[in-house]
Formats: C-alpha cells, structure tokens, sequence
C-alpha cells in the first residue's frame, strides 16, 4: 500500500502536489507532527545583541537558517517523497527527487530527513515567497529551482552508520555522508565555533552578509536557538484593555494590518511596553471607542475594547510565523469598517507575532493599505491568499459520519474515549482556505490523571483514508476492559 494519497493532486511539472492530509502511513504522520511541535518548543528566539550573552558553554554548531519551508524527504526503499508536517506531499519525476532517488544505496532502507525546501535564486539568498512562486503555475512551474537543505534526521541517514544517532553532531556527519557532492539536496553548511564572539562574527557574515535569513545555534546540552534581525512592523491599534495595575494604564494592543482592499486582518496583541506609555494611550484610545461584533481577549479573558483605525504604532518581533506548530496554517479574522464599526468577514491564512515589544507612536502613520500594509509579514514567511478579497462565506456544515463512544470504570471514576470522523465539505471551496477533506479525532477523558483530557487530530484526503485512521486508533486506545456505548454510534 501506498504511504500516501495522490487524490486531489495538482500537477507540479512532472510530478504532483498532494493537499494536506495526504501522508496516509500512521508511524510517519506521528514521527512529523511530533517533531513539528517538539522543535517549536525548544527554540528560543535571539536578536544579534544576545548573542554575546545568551549562549551556553561549550562547542556550538551554527548553520545559516535557510529563508524556505519545513518539509521532510523520505526514502522508503526505492520510493522517495517530500511531505510537510500538515501532510502535503510532492512526489514524482522533479530534478529534486531525482538526484535524490541516485542516493538511495547510500542510505538506510527507511531513511527521514528533515529540511527546509527553498528555491534557489540568481541574485541574493533565496526568500520564503520564492518557494511558492516556483511552486506556482501546475505543469509549468519552475521545479527546477526547487531544492532541499538537509538539517536533522529523525530516522536512518547514511547506510554506513547507526540507523538513527543520539547526538545531533553523529546525525549531521551521516546526513553530510549521505549528500555528499549533491546540488539540490544537500546537507546546510555548519561551523563549529566556540563562544558568542565566533556566533556575532558568522551573524555579521551571512546574514548582515545577505547570505543567510539568520542562523540557527545549537548547543553540545542539545539546546537550540534562532538568531534574526529585529523585526519592526508598522500596524494599526484596534483595540485595548486596561492593565490589571489600574484602569489608567493600557493592559495590551490588539493589532492589524491592512490588505491591499483596504480589509483589516488581525495579526495579535502586544502587552510589552513602558509604564509612560501604558499611561499616555489609555485617555487617547479611551476616547476613540468604536462597535465590533468580532470578541477578542486577551489571555487573562478579558475582551479588547475596539477602537476607530486611527492610531498606528510600530512593534518590534523576534520572529513571525505563518504555521502553529503542528505545521498548519494559523487563521487570522478579517475586520472590515464599515458604518463606524467593526465587522467581521472570516477567517483566513494570516500570521502571528513573536514577543512584540512596543517601540513608538507613529504620529507620522496613517492607517492605509502602504503605510500598514500586511505586505510587511511576506518577508519573514508565506501567507497564502494574503492578497485576495476576503468574502463572507456560508460555509455547508460538516457531517459527522462515524462516531463511537467507550467507558471504562476504574477506582470509582469513569474514564470515557470517543472517536469522531467527521466529512467537513469544505475542502473543494477554496484551496487558500486550508480545509481537509475528513478529519479523525480521537478524545480520551480520564479524571485522575494529571492531563485529564487529551485530543489526537489527523486529517484525511478521502473516506478509506479517514476510517482507516479511525480504525488504527481504534486499536491503539481500545484494549481489554473499555465498554462501547450504545446511541452513541452512527
């Protein structure tokens, strides 16, 4: 059987791009997704003035982060893919794939290789959006450009190795081993260097250098950090709450950024600021408030007030990101004013924020389609549809098409797991809107553990694929002693 599914495939030059939940083989699904958010959770993001201070001891290899896409290369015997994290797949006859089908003898039977896809540029280092513009236009996209920078591997690597090193320095040697000689596939360049003089100097070279998007660290602990440039963004104040300290003080910002139709689009809040601003905003926004029938609050609970688009300030970020941390991609409301209200549109592609700090009112901003333009984010990651017209859309309801209910009693509790397939009857709306075709889910409840409620999601390119998903978690979560429940099932 097939690792993954090709329905619903578009064509990219010879081979073919597979929508999300495509990836049909359980142990991989798990292997990537777990990576995904494994990683995110260990990064800690840097600006070049910590470098000289936030570094641990010891001997750090340093690589220039690669400005391109998280996917994973797969040999499977003489199959080879590529797959994201949300389970989209390229497969097929692309250069790419090619040379990498030439190493398969040099690597393990079933070999995982994590990367960043990117497309590679005659002039300067490659950018996110280059990747999609490759990707672009079916049989005719530029898949000749397309290329893959090997960084970690999560199974196998060169044959002439362990099957899967502990330490990342043995695991980057075999992906080094395996690569060798390669043009688009190929392991990132690393130096091993010794304090955060050595780091700053690389910083200064590839990526003031222009070589780099930024560098990516780690540490002999198996510590990893992302060094960037700070990021300054322009973005309209749309609302606001007072600060826990007292109701003169600003709390936090929640903050937007226009699309080119004069469409607002939320990118998130920013509570970081100093106590005189905090105490300058409050009477300024408090006199500018306005109606909205979209909620937002804050992560205390408490709801923004809205406000007019009047006021612009500018935020300094660590990072920006287009993708949670499974890999799939973060909706963001559109907001349209209209009537001297704001009014919801829908959900759509869009961005969040990494530790924004407030830097300044801009008295010389207004609040316009240039001077707080969502084009700012299309540097640092890719939004898909970030430019089209946001309509209010009906979506049909989902169908719930499989659905069964366990208990077990155990110490005077009663433990409950459920399964639930759902049919969303969305997908085939619009692509930019991200929706799978089914999705799985699997809950387990249990009132003694420290965890008591726990979600698996997979996502699904057809009904086989999704049951039997549901069957494999079946299996998995129901054992000896759990009781169905009867009037539960469809």
């Amino acid at each position: 059987m097939s690792l993954f599914s090709t329905e619903g495939a578009r064509a990219l030059g010879q081979g073919l791009h597979s929508p999300a939940g495509s990836l049909l083989d359980t142990e991989l699904v798990t292997m990537l997704r777990g990576y995904k958010r494994g990683v995110a959770s260990r990064y800690r993001a840097l600006v070049k003035d910590e470098l000289l201070t936030s570094l641990p001891a010891g001997p750090l290899r340093v690589s220039p982060k690669v400005d391109g896409e998280l996917w994973f290369l797969i040999f499977d015997g003489g199959d080879v893919f590529l797959t994201a994290p949300s389970g989209r797949v390229v497969s097929g006859n692309l250069p790419l794939l090619a040379e990498a089908r030439a190493l398969v003898a040099r690597a393990h039977a079933r070999t995982v290789v994590t990367g960043e896809l990117y497309a590679a540029r005659t002039g300067g280092r490659p950018r996110v959006g280059d990747l999609a513009n490759a990707m672009g236009g079916e049989e005719k996209a530029a898949v000749e450009r397309m290329a893959f920078a090997a960084f970690d591997s999560l199974r196998g690597g060169a044959a002439d190795g362990p099957e899967q090193a502990a330490a990342y320095a043995e695991r980057l040697a075999s992906l080094s081993r395996l690569f060798e000689g390669g043009k688009r596939v190929r392991a990132v360049k690393t130096e091993v260097v010794s304090g955060g003089e050595a780091v700053a100097a690389l910083f200064a070279e590839w990526v003031e250098g222009g070589k780099g998007e930024g560098l990516v660290i780690r540490g002999s602990d198996e510590s990893i950090y992302k060094a960037k440039p700070a990021i300054s963004i322009d973005a309209a104040v749309l609302g606001y709450t007072a600060s826990s300290e007292g109701p003169d003080r600003v709390g936090s910002l929640l903050l937007g950024l226009m699309r080119e139709d004069g469409q607002m689009q939320v990118i998130g809040s920013c509570g970081n600021m100093p106590t005189e601003q905090r105490l300058a905003l409050m009477p300024l926004l408090s006199a500018q408030h306005a109606e909205s029938n979209y909620r937002y609050a804050n992560n205390r609970g408490a709801l923004y007030r809205y406000v007019r688009p009047e006021l612009v300030v500018e935020i300094k970020v660590t990072d920006i990101q287009s993708e949670d941390s499974s890999g799939d991609p973060i909706s963001r409301m559109i907001l349209e004013w209209q009537g001297g209200a704001w009014r919801r549109v829908c959900e759509l592609p869009g961005v969040s924020i990494l530790h924004p700090v407030l830097l300044r009112v801009r008295d010389d901003k207004r609040v316009d389609p240039v001077d707080v333009r969502v084009a700012q984010v299309q540097e640092r990651c890719l939004v898909a549809g970030i430019d089209r017209h946001a309509d209010r859309l009906v979506l049909p309801q989902s169908e719930i098409v499989r659905r069964e209910v366990y208990t077990k009693a155990a110490k005077g509790e009663v433990a409950v797991r459920k399964l639930i397939v759902w049919k969303t009857n969305k997908h085939e709306i619009d692509r930019a809107l991200g929706y799978p075709a089914y999705v799985v889910q699997f809950t387990d409840f249990s009132a003694g553990r420290k965890d008591p409620l726990q979600r698996e999601v997979r996502l699904a390119p057809n009904e086989a694929a999704a049951m039997k998903i549901a069957d494999e978690m079946l299996a998995e979560g129901i054992k000896k002693g759990w009781e169905r429940r009867a009037g539960f099932g469809q």
